[in-house]
């Protein structure tokens, strides 16, 4: 079961989800420095003091999530990134396929170096492929899953073969937890559960872990990109929300980043503090997005689960857990995903009236004493799982859900827990409803659909939906493809399944942002992936 889940683990963090770090290993503080004071006890013009809600124990590209992003992103780089809605060159120069799609090759950067001085070059990146490749947390990734091989052709040329050509390929190698390269002193073979330390090629170095207090970075005076700003950042660990929002007000940290670390209702009143401004992403950073099992009972009969649909007000949802940031969602995709610009066949807009009609056909009927919907005197109660720790939103969106859905006589009992516990539960299938959330933009839509048949909540639902065979089998097919219209055409088909049988139904599309001290920043430039914090677009306050 242990190996299960630590499978599913990764394979998730490859999706999309939105998902946090995987746990720790098991040294815990790789520190290669305890020397030194807290630096924010001597304020200085170039320390930056950032909060985190989660200690820094897991700074690895194994176990990067939705809390420690920020951090990570400091220290590792990717090989590739996804910008202005096109994979371009990163720590690789650049890249490209041989004429029948089954060659990649990648023309690195010279002259870069990891934090402990070994040199980055093809034999660095062969040893991290080649790691990631006989990771099984990787299942979900097909440009590393599908490797057949991994060849340090030169000093700073790698050619990666794989059985067949696939539009996707590239997309993964721009995933901060599938393309950040580690230094290969870091790499154990055959060992995916614990790291020798946080050695990346990144602007920032980390150089010290205080237990319950803070971790410190300092400037890598050897980057080989932009010089960045700050001589150091402080990363104070500040587990609850009102407390992190005071010591922005106070001056003890001096920006909070993200859509996990800050409510909307948190971010308007940061707004409102002297000293302090923020901003918010204009695209959308991914969905929230309800989860039905269609092997329940309760929701086999698609006329339920179509009910459902029609019950949620969207608009109303976006108000009360978004003070209106956040839009209505028709697809489990933002529209700037790639290939994501589909027509629906099928929609449920807010429609009350004809979620009463489908639940009567249905043969659920009103008992006007309870409020619920009764069939053969059983009631209709739904349980709706949630991991809890996934956003700041994600309790509130439940609870407008339940409430929602009672008006209508559904009966919902919500069932928050932590994410282990979560995972084990929509694999065995212990749900009727699930909330979570989709991939980001840059990874696209393969990212969402190719691991439906193994692991993901969707994945005990489809055997109870009509044509789901159908639906696998196309999904296989999409990892064979590299023809553009054909690939078009086949997300069409897949998302308009997906959303026609209410296997999902999006709710609303989420927005990251960050709210700081002027006084240090003036402003930040968020990127094509908002959700990966880049502290060199940071525009400090001189």
């Amino acid at each position: 079961m242990k190996k299960k889940l630590l499978s599913l683990i990764s394979a998730v963090l490859c999706l999309c989800m939105v998902l946090s770090a995987c746990g720790g290993p098991a040294n815990s503080d790789p520190s290669s420095s305890t020397s030194g004071s807290q630096s924010g006890d001597s304020p200085q013009d170039k320390t930056l003091t950032i909060a985190t809600m989660t200690e820094t124990t897991t700074l690895s590209p194994l176990y990067m999530g939705v809390y420690n992003y920020s951090m990570c992103t400091m220290l590792y780089e990717t090989l590739l990134k996804y910008e202005d809605g096109e994979v371009k060159g990163n720590l690789a120069e650049s890249y490209s396929f041989n004429e029948d799609g089954t060659v990649m090759t990648l023309t690195l950067r010279q002259g870069i170096t990891f934090h402990d001085g070994t040199p980055f070059n093809a034999e660095a990146v062969k040893k991290n492929l080649d790691f990631m490749h006989s990771n099984p947390q990787y299942m979900a990734c097909p440009g590393i899953y599908d490797i057949e091989s991994v060849e340090a052709t030169d000093e700073y040329t790698v050619t990666i073969t794989y059985p067949h050509p696939y539009y996707g390929y590239a997309y993964d190698f721009c995933w901060p937890d599938v393309g950040g390269m580690q230094s290969p002193n870091q790499i154990v073979e055959g060992d995916f559960q614990t790291v020798q330390g946080y050695v990346g090629t990144g602007p920032y170095i980390y150089e010290e872990y205080v237990p319950g207090e803070y971790t410190r970075f300092v400037r890598n005076e050897n980057y080989w990109g932009e010089e960045p700003y700050f001589d150091e950042i402080i990363a104070r660990y500040i587990p609850d929300s009102t407390s992190r929002l005071q010591a922005l007000q106070t001056g003890e940290i001096d920006m909070i980043y993200g859509g996990t670390l800050l409510t909307y209702e948190e971010y308007d009143q940061a707004l409102a503090m002297d000293g302090i401004d923020g901003q918010m992403a204009e695209k959308d950073t991914r969905v929230q997005v309800i989860t039905t099992n269609a092997t329940s009972p309760y929701l086999s009969d698609i006329r339920v689960r179509q009910a459902i649909a029609y019950a949620i007000d969207k608009e109303e949802m976006s108000v009360a857990i978004s003070n209106g940031y956040e839009p209505p969602a028709d697809i489990p995709a933002t529209r700037d995903t790639p290939y994501a610009d589909v027509e629906l066949e099928t929609t449920y807009d807010y429609d009350p009236d004809m979620a009463n009609q489908l639940l009567d056909e249905a043969g659920w009927l009103m008992n006007e004493s309870t409020g619920i919907r009764e069939k053969d005197g059983e009631p209709l109660s739904l349980l709706l799982t949630l991991e809890t720790g996934s956003t700041s939103v994600s309790m509130p969106t439940a609870e407008v859900i339940k409430s929602q859905l009672t008006e209508v006589g559904i009966d919902i009992t919500i069932y928050g827990t932590e994410q282990m516990q979560w995972y084990a539960d929509y694999l065995e299938g212990k749900f009727d409803l699930t909330l979570w959330h989709c991939q980001y933009a840059f990874a696209s839509p393969h990212c969402w659909f190719t691991p439906m048949d193994s692991m993901v909540p969707q994945t005990p639902s489809l055997p109870g939906m009509e044509g789901s065979d159908e639906f696998l089998a196309t999904i296989k097919e999409l990892t064979n493809m590299s023809d553009d219209q054909e690939v078009r055409d086949t997300y069409t088909y897949l998302f308009n399944y997906d959303v026609g049988n209410v296997l999902d139904i999006p709710l609303t599309y989420q927005k990251d942002m960050l709210v700081y001290n002027t006084d240090k920043i003036a402003g930040y430039t968020f990127t094509g992936t908002p959700c990966f914090f880049d502290i060199l677009s940071l525009e400090p306050a001189e």
